[in-house]
């Protein structure tokens, strides 16, 4: 897959793709917030849309980077 589609709760981004597609239940760290997937669908081998929603646990509290794939911009 050479990109994916995350759409956050106000609106989507895209991103290239990361060393490891994230599933259901990971953390994402964005802009200093970290989310949690929700879903993905995979649209083809070249593209997948995840979606998100704001992860308002803990270690969100604490503003922790740990365990959370960072994204990268596609530009």
């Amino acid at each position: 897959m050479a990109s994916i589609t995350v759409r956050f709760p106000d609106g989507a981004k895209e991103f290239r793709f990361p060393e490891k597609l994230p599933v259901e239940g990971d953390a994402l760290w964005h802009e200093g917030q970290r989310f949690r997937v929700v879903s993905i669908q995979s649209t083809d081998d070249q593209h997948a849309i995840v979606i998100v929603e704001a992860d308002t646990t803990f270690a969100d509290t604490l503003r922790s980077e740990e365990g959370a794939l960072t994204l990268e911009p596609m530009n």
